[in-house]
Order: structure tokens, then C-alpha cells, then sequence
């Protein structure tokens, strides 16, 4: 009766729905997760190169700056360097006043220092003037006058040190410094700017980068759970879809069932009806007709032998309806034995021409696959008797490669198979959704070939895989 094929299988497409879904929506969280982290990472990393190039472009502006400000002193004391031999105490005091008086910014100054150390010009901190501060280190121990002593000697050099900022209270700040050896006084002259500002500005910087990520990233979160959001419900609602079409096809199906299992009981009970109680009304009329016979006298032994035959009759209207049910011979002989009987069953009962080319091979089916294919070729042939007009009918079943082949042609009128598949109601063509859906449990294949007058060509192939043995390595009975 062919049901459990989709019904098996629809259920197996629920089953396994919920894990697809799983399966679907997983590796994208995964990925999310993946993507978030690397470009946080990648994020972080391009930040710190932003913030660590801007701060590398302010100093290399600050530098300029630094040097720009020791030209413009150059030039302003330029011509002192003229003067008279003789002045020269007086034109060193006249430039340490330009140099002290001389200011930019809010901590902008110049120094001065000779080759030995000796402070000779120190805005704001003249308690320095006139010691010798040559070893004087800063809290990261950098000997700073030495190191712009040294740096002045090579023709100019910068310097990074920490020290007194008079803008706030002589506290200590990082500062940037270039110097240079003053002109014909050998004095390590220079200035400097505190960078404490510049690194609160990359501070600034690299908040606002971080602000902007932590954006860019919520947003990418955003978008990923509402990605992930629309995959499951979309899965969610493909699923509802899947179930009520499954459904809708189920109740087809049940009712294709209850149908088919209808026409069958109503089939029997014609056959009951028509054939087997009318016999055994007759061989009973017959036996009381013997019986009454006997009372009076009469021979009965006409009307015994009646009953005799007619109870025969009724044993073999019982074998075949019972054969047709469940033939015996289809697990004593085999298949092939099975469609030869059958057939020369039919040929008795309609008169049409059944030939059957039977395979001389081991037996390679499994009782199961057997039956499926016997039922198969039980409703060609009552479509054939029902519907066709045939004269004859060939059934064969062969071994082709990977395949068992079943094939089962008729000479009748034929019929438009492609218009019949369009049009057939879920109740027309029951026998041929039937054979197709026994077919579809074995992962096999039907096909039906006919045009009107030419007759039909029904092909059933089920996979050698499904075969109890492979034919190559079968052993047993016949088929």
C-alpha cells in the first residue's frame, strides 16, 4: 500500500530541520565572533600607528620650531659678534642679557652653558648661573648637559630630558631641547619646549580612536545579531512552511491510504459477494435438495456430487482471493516463480496473452523488495484488464549495471501520461502513485513511457545497493 516512503520521509526532514538551523546559524556567531576580534585587534594596532605618527609629526614640527627660534637668536645677536676685542666682557654680559630677556610661548626661553658645564644663562633659575652643573642628572638619570654639550660640538643636536617647568610652580616636565656651539664664544647655546602637552594630545587622540571603534564595533554586533536574528527566523518560518506542507501532504497521503485500503476491501468483498457466496448458496440448495431426496426416498446422489463440485469451487474462489492477498508461492519459489504464476492466472481469468521473461540468476532479493515488486506488477496488470484493451502483456526482469530492471509493456490503447500527471486528482491514479512510492522506498526509479494507441511502458529500476547481496556475489534459491 505504499505510504511510509514520504511519511518516512517528512518526518526525517523535521527531525533534522532543528539541526540544519543549528548547523546554518553556528558558524555564523563563529564568524562574528572571529571578525569582532580581529579587527578590535587590527583596530587597536592602526590606532596606536595613527597616535604614534601624530605624535612623531608634532615633534618633527616642534624640532623645526626649536631650530627657527635659535636662528631668529642668531640673528638677533649677530652683530655683537663684530664688536671690538677689547669689549669682550662687556659684549658677553650684553648677550647673556638678550639671550635671558629674550622669550616665547609661556616656558619658552634660551640657556647657555660653556663647553665645561659652567651655567651662564638660565631664565627664572638664576641660582644655576655660575655652577657648574656638567654632572647634573634628571630623575631617568640622562646627563642631560653633557649630552647637549655633545650634541652642540657636532654642529646642532636634540635632547629629551626632564626638567624644572616655570609655568607650573618649577614642577617637572618633559622637555624637548636643541643646541648649538654660540659663534666665537664656544658657549653650548640652545632652548627648549616642554612636550608634556603633546603627549595629552595623542591622549586625546588615541580616546578618540577608541571612542570610534568601540562605535564601529557596536555597530558591527549590531548588524552581525540582526544578520544571525534574520537567518533563524527566516529559518523559523521556512520551517513552519516545511511543516505545513508536510502536513497537507501527510493528510493527502492518509487519505490516498484509506482509499486505496477501501478499494481493496471493496474488491474482496465483491469477489466474496459475487463469487464465494453465491457458490456456497448453490452448493448448500444443492445439499438440502439431497437431503430432502433422501426423506422421501428419492436418488440424491445428482444433487451430492452438485454440492461436491460447488464446495470445491468455493475451496478455489477462497485459494485465489487468499493468493491475491498474500501469495504463498512468492516466499516458497521465489519472485520469478511468483510473476508466473501470476500471469497465467490472468491469462485464464481475462483472456489476455501474459509473457514473462523470468532471471536465471541466484536469488538477490530481500522478501521485502520481493513483495514490492510482486504488488507492483499485480496493478499494472489490473490497470491493464481495467483500462487498456491489451492483447498482450511482456514482464521482465533483468540485471542491468548498478541496476535491478523491471519492465512491464502492453499493446492497448495507451494513454497521455504527462496530461494524466497535470490533471490527476489526489484519488485518480492511485495504482501508479502506489507503484511509484514502493519504488521510492528502495531509492528507485519509475517511468512511464505511453502515447495513446501504442500502449504503455512501465519501468521500475531499483539500485543494485539495495539488493540483499550484489549479483556478482549472490548465493541461494532462485529469484
Amino acid at each position: 500500500m505504499g505510504a511510509p516512503p514520504d511519511i518516512a520521509e517528512y518526518q526525517l526532514a523535521m527531525n533534522i530541520n532543528h539541526k540544519l538551523q543549528l548547523i546554518t546559524v553556528l558558524p555564523l556567531i563563529l564568524s562574528l565572533i572571529l571578525v569582532l576580534f580581529v579587527t578590535q585587534m587590527q583596530y587597536r594596532e592602526l590606532s596606536q600607528q595613527v597616535v604614534d605618527v601624530y605624535r612623531q609629526s608634532i615633534i618633527d614640527h616642534r624640532k623645526e620650531e626649536l631650530k627657527n627660534y635659535l636662528a631668529i637668536a642668531n640673528v638677533a645677536i649677530k652683530h655683537l659678534h663684530k664688536t671690538n676685542s677689547d669689549d669682550k666682557q662687556d659684549v658677553e654680559q650684553e648677550v647673556k642679557s638678550m639671550l635671558a630677556e629674550m622669550r616665547f610661548g609661556k616656558n619658552g626661553y634660551f640657556f647657555a652653558y660653556d663647553l665645561n658645564g659652567k651655567s651662564l644663562v638660565l631664565p627664572d633659575q638664576e641660582w644655576r648661573v655660575g655652577k657648574n652643573w656638567l654632572d647634573l642628572a634628571d630623575d631617568n638619570g640622562v646627563h642631560f648637559i653633557q649630552e647637549l654639550i655633545s650634541g652642540a660640538r657636532k654642529g646642532g643636536g636634540y635632547l629629551t630630558y626632564l626638567f624644572n617647568q616655570p609655568s607650573n610652580d618649577g614642577e617637572l616636565g618633559q622637555k624637548m631641547a636643541y643646541a648649538e656651539v654660540l659663534g666665537q664664544w664656544q658657549w653650548m647655546f640652545g632652548t627648549g619646549v616642554y612636550i608634556d602637552d603633546i603627549n595629552e594630545e595623542a591622549a586625546l587622540l588615541s580616546t578618540s580612536i577608541s571612542s570610534h571603534i568601540r562605535y564601529t564595533s557596536l555597530m558591527t554586533l549590531t548588524i552581525g545579531i540582526l544578520a544571525v536574528s534574520a537567518v533563524f527566523i527566516g529559518g523559523i518560518f521556512m520551517r513552519v512552511g516545511e511543516k505545513r506542507l508536510a502536513n497537507a501532504k501527510l493528510r493527502t497521503l492518509n487519505e490516498r491510504i484509506y482509499q486505496t485500503q477501501e478499494e481493496e476491501c471493496k474488491r474482496v468483498s465483491r469477489e466474496l459477494h459475487d463469487g464465494v457466496s453465491q457458490t456456497i448458496a448453490a452448493a448448500l440448495f444443492a445439499m438440502e435438495t439431497a437431503q430432502l431426496k433422501q426423506e422421501y426416498g428419492d436418488d440424491s446422489a445428482k444433487d451430492l456430487e452438485k454440492s461436491i463440485t460447488l464446495t470445491r469451487q468455493i475451496m478455489l474462489e477462497i485459494r485465489n482471493i487468499s493468493h491475491q492477498l498474500h501469495p504463498a508461492i512468492l516466499e516458497d519459489y521465489g519472485l520469478g516463480a511468483a510473476l508466473i504464476e501470476l500471469g497465467r492466472e490472468f491469462t485464464l481469468r481475462t483472456g489476455i496473452e501474459v509473457k514473462v521473461q523470468r532471471l536465471s540468476v541466484r536469488k538477490i532479493l530481500s522478501a521485502e523488495l520481493s513483495c514490492a515488486l510482486y504488488r507492483i506488477v499485480q496493478e499494472s496488470l489490473t490497470n491493464i484488464e481495467r483500462h487498456s484493451e491489451a492483447k498482450n502483456v511482456l514482464i521482465s526482469l533483468a540485471l542491468t549495471p548498478g541496476w535491478l530492471t523491471l519492465e512491464i509493456h502492453d499493446d492497448g490503447k495507451g494513454f497521455n501520461y504527462e496530461c494524466f500527471e497535470r490533471k490527476s486528482t489526489p484519488f485518480e491514479g492511485i495504482g501508479l502513485r502506489n507503484m511509484n512510492e514502493r519504488v521510492k522506498f528502495y531509492n528507485g526509479e519509475l517511468k512511464v513511457d505511453s502515447t495513446i494507441g501504442k500502449g504503455v511502458k512501465l519501468v521500475a529500476r531499483i539500485p543494485q545497493s539495495e539488493l540483499r547481496y550484489r549479483a556478482d556475489s549472490a548465493t541461494g534459491g532462485l529469484l
